[in-house]
């Protein structure tokens, strides 16, 4: 995250990001393997803390963070596309989603489809059937892009709805180097973007059961 002060002059905000549909000032930041994007962010207080060896969001900015409210998630995981991902299916818990910046090919997400925040809160009959979604979306990553290895990330501090990343490794990746969903970004042609994501949707269908919407 690098940072671009607000002035002085503006007033307190809540930090939102352009990559779901947030609004905008103040800082760039590199989420979701897309390149930076603007966001909002508090002039006074963000800047102490938006440095190296930084504080934790206060609390009235994680409570902002972490609410439905506000979360781009619940505004556009659902669509069948948008600027920065598309869909692959929808299920009765996740929407899996092809990500646009295809650096590591098969790059995914996997987003519970209610908004929540930590794995704690869900039951484990909803746990499972997350992961689940996880474990089958990866089973059609690897069958369409033979990766190496997938890994999974389930972060959340920018972005806290709950989700996770697939992130595939291939054979041209360094496996020493730390893992770096932000990595290129590399485009695809639009019909090669198109090629990937039907061939997705035709191995999701064939590698197991879920229920899908």
């Amino acid at each position: 995250m690098t940072i671009a002060v607000a002035p002085a002059n503006k007033p307190p905000a809540i930090l939102t990001c352009r990559r779901w549909g947030w609004s905008e000032i103040g800082v760039t930041c590199e989420a979701y393997g897309e390149p930076p994007s603007i966001c909002r962010v508090s002039s006074a207080s963000r800047r102490r803390s938006l440095t190296v060896g930084a504080m934790w969001w206060s609390e009235d900015e994680w409570a902002a963070l972490a609410a439905a409210e506000q979360c781009g998630m619940c505004g556009d995981a659902h669509l069948p596309a948008n600027d920065h991902s598309a869909l692959v299916v929808t299920t009765g818990t996740s929407h899996v989603r092809l990500a646009r910046n295809q650096h590591h090919a098969g790059y995914c997400l996997v987003i519970l489809r209610e908004h929540v925040v930590n794995m704690t809160e869900l039951s484990p009959t909803h746990l499972s059937a997350f992961w689940a979604d996880v474990q089958r979306a990866a089973r059609a990553i690897d069958e369409v892009f033979r990766s190496k290895k997938i890994d999974y990330l389930v972060m959340g501090h920018r972005m806290p709805h709950l989700h996770c990343h697939l992130l595939p490794q291939h054979a041209t990746d360094d496996p020493l180097r730390n893992v770096n969903i932000a990595d290129g970004p590399t485009y695809l042609p639009p019909d090669a973007f198109d090629t990937a994501l039907a061939a997705l949707q035709r191995a999701w269908a064939s590698s197991g059961s879920s229920t899908e919407l």
